[in-house]
């Protein structure tokens, strides 16, 4: 049975379903409720409330199915609202343009997507083409100090209405983790065993990369089988440390050059039964640099060191640009970018 993203988005949070304009109501008054539990100052609230109303007016007009979750989050002593909105598709084509929309008339709501950016203090995006799009805005006072933001863009085969390549991102205890994997193949059983391996990442994220991968392949044996990458940033120190098997594509990347990182030459899980045996490299991550993971359906030409413009950007953005650059019309894509 193929897996549903949004099920996967939302899981273990109580969400409102975006139904209609009156369903908006409903998503504000469990904004100023979950605010008010934790006494989130009301600059901060004020901001959550437009934030979730954009969303909310994004789902009714382009997308099926949408749904909004609000939490409290701490970072230090500064206390926020984090916001977790995700839909059915068909997927936020262009996100780089709906960033770019220019703001509506004053005494008006933001411009959708565009105003979602501006008001937070951080967005993760995740936009799978045909399957859905899960936004993720953190919002602080002023004063907080900023994280890392995520965006993964991604799409099937033409021809095809699922991806086996997956991806997701995790913030447990005090870092950032982050998966890529591709299922071996295309359509219904790529996209099963890639599921089946980012089911492994969500449940122990905590654990190192290389014990993730373990577990993976323990746990993939009656699946197609997947390679698969996983990158782990401690907020506090900005080391990375990596561990893939595989040909998941990771890199760092900077203004002036990229660094690539290597994976054991195996598979997780399928009929494959000896241990992968994944090894980790551990790095220091500059201000600005990016960590790149994208699959074999990215031509091994990617590269985007010395492209200041595009660096600049959006994680988002460079997933798109680098899709629509280099991705393979034969074969499932996908990229997760973060910075």
């Amino acid at each position: 049975m193929e897996a549903v993203l949004i099920e996967e988005w939302m899981r273990d949070l109580e969400a409102v379903f975006v139904l209609d304009e009156a369903s908006l109501t409903v998503v504000r008054d469990r904004v100023r409720a979950v605010a008010s539990e934790v006494s989130v100052p009301s600059e901060v609230t004020d901001r959550a409330l437009l934030v979730a109303t954009e969303i909310g007016r994004n789902h009714l007009r382009h997308a099926r199915g949408g749904r909004i979750a609000a939490r409290a989050v701490t970072r230090g002593e500064h206390l926020g609202l984090e916001l977790i909105a995700a839909d059915r598709g068909p997927g936020l084509v262009d996100v780089a343009a709906a960033l770019d929309a220019l703001p509506r008339a004053e005494g008006t709501l933001g411009v959708g997507i565009g105003s979602v950016r501006r008001l937070s203090s951080e967005v993760d995006f995740d936009v799978r083409l045909g399957e859905g799009t899960r936004i993720v805005a953190r919002l602080f006072d002023r004063a907080a100090p900023r994280r890392r933001e995520v965006g993964v863009y991604g799409r099937p085969i033409a021809g095809e209405k699922v991806s086996g390549d997956h991806a997701s991102f995790r913030r447990i205890d005090g870092a950032l983790v982050l998966g890529v994997c591709d299922g071996l193949g295309h359509g219904p059983p790529a996209h099963e065993a890639a599921h089946a391996a980012m089911k492994v990442f969500f449940e122990r994220a905590s654990e190192t990369p290389v014990a993730i991968l373990d577990a993976a392949h323990g746990e993939l044996g009656r699946t197609r089988g997947v390679v698969m990458a996983i990158a782990r940033v401690a907020e506090d120190t900005s080391a990375l440390e990596t561990a893939s098997v595989g040909n998941i594509d990771v890199q760092v990347c900077s203004p002036r050059s990229a660094r690539r990182f290597g994976g054991s030459s195996a598979v997780i899980g399928g009929s494959v039964r000896p241990p992968a045996k994944p090894r980790s490299e551990t790095v220091a991550l500059g201000d600005g640099d990016l960590v790149v993971l994208a699959t074999d359906g990215i031509g091994s030409r990617l590269s985007i060191e010395g492209e200041l413009a595009l660096l600049r950007q959006h994680p988002i953005v460079i997933a798109q640009r680098i899709i629509e650059r280099f991705g393979r019309a034969n074969d499932d894509a996908l990229v997760l970018v973060a910075r």
